[in-house]
C-alpha cells in the first residue's frame, strides 16, 4: 500500500492512500459484479408481478407488499453503501473503528476491511432483491436467513478486522 500524506494535527492520524494493484482489483470485481447484479435485478422487475413481499416477520411469513419498484430503493442503496466504502478505502481516517490507528500497518488493514465489506454489501443487496423480487416469482428461499445470512458475515467480518487493528498496534 502505499501512503501519500500523514499529518497529525490534535493527535488525529490522517492518511491518504494512493492507488494499488489490490484496490484496483477489488474495485473492478466490485464493478463487474455490481453490473451482473443489477442486470439480473433488472430482469427480475422485468417477470416480477404488480405486487411483491417487502416485509417478513421474524418467523418469515410476509407482512408487508408492495409494488416492485419499491423493491430497487433498498438495493440501490445498498450499492450505493458499497461504492462509499470503496472510497472510504482511500481515506481511511474516515472509518470509524473502535481502535485508536497509528500504524502503517493498522491503516492497511482498514483499507482491506473496508474494501472486504463493499463486496459484502453486493451480496447484500443480491439477498434483498432475491428475497423481495424471487419469491413473487417462487424462486426465493427463506427469507431471514437470506438476509441475515449477509448481515451475520458483515459484523464478522468488521469484528475480526477490527481484533487484527488492535494487535498490529505495534
Amino acid at each position: 500500500m502505499r501512503i501519500l500524506k500523514m499529518r497529525n494535527p490534535q493527535n488525529k492520524l490522517k492518511v491518504r492512500v494512493g492507488r494499488t494493484l489490490e484496490g484496483t482489483i477489488f474495485e473492478v470485481v466490485f464493478l463487474v459484479l455490481a453490473v451482473l447484479l443489477w442486470a439480473f435485478i433488472v430482469l427480475l422487475l422485468k417477470h416480477a408481478p404488480s405486487s411483491v413481499p417487502m416485509h417478513y416477520d421474524l418467523h418469515g411469513n410476509v407482512d408487508g407488499w408492495g409494488s416492485p419498484m419499491n423493491a430497487v430503493f433498498p438495493c440501490l442503496l445498498t450499492t450505493v453503501v458499497g461504492i462509499c466504502l470503496l472510497l472510504c478505502a482511500y481515506f481511511p481516517h474516515t472509518v470509524n473503528i473502535p481502535v485508536e490507528v497509528k500504524t502503517p500497518r493498522q491503516v492497511a488493514l482498514v483499507v482491506r476491511m473496508v474494501r472486504i465489506m463493499a463486496l459484502e454489501m453486493l451480496l447484500l443487496t443480491f439477498c434483498m432483491a432475491f428475497s423481495m423480487l424471487g419469491s413473487a416469482m417462487g424462486l426465493s428461499l427463506s427469507p431471514l436467513p437470506m438476509i441475515l445470512v449477509p448481515v451475520g458475515i458483515l459484523i464478522a467480518t468488521g469484528i475480526v478486522f477490527i481484533v487484527l487493528i488492535y494487535k498490529a498496534k505495534g
